[in-house]
């Protein structure tokens, strides 16, 4: 159970990684369908633009959940 929490970052940061480089790109990702949304935060002048992918994401995380199983 543990593994899983400890595989859910992992997932986060490679989700973040691919989706950035595709969704740049102009692609969609097909059955991963990769879509844009903005972050605004007038306070502090933040406005920019994040790449997710929900499936990307669950992949990522099991793929993490598994190699740490197999570590430990």
């Amino acid at each position: 159970m543990i593994a899983m929490f400890k595989a859910i970052p992992f997932g986060i940061f490679l989700t973040l990684l691919v989706a950035l480089f595709m969704g740049s790109g102009g692609t969609s990702g097909g059955m991963l369908h990769i879509f844009p949304f903005d972050v605004q935060y007038a306070d502090w002048g933040l406005d920019f633009r994040l790449y997710w992918s929900w499936g990307l994401f669950l992949g990522g995380t099991a793929l993490s959940f598994f190699i740490i199983l197999m570590m430990d």
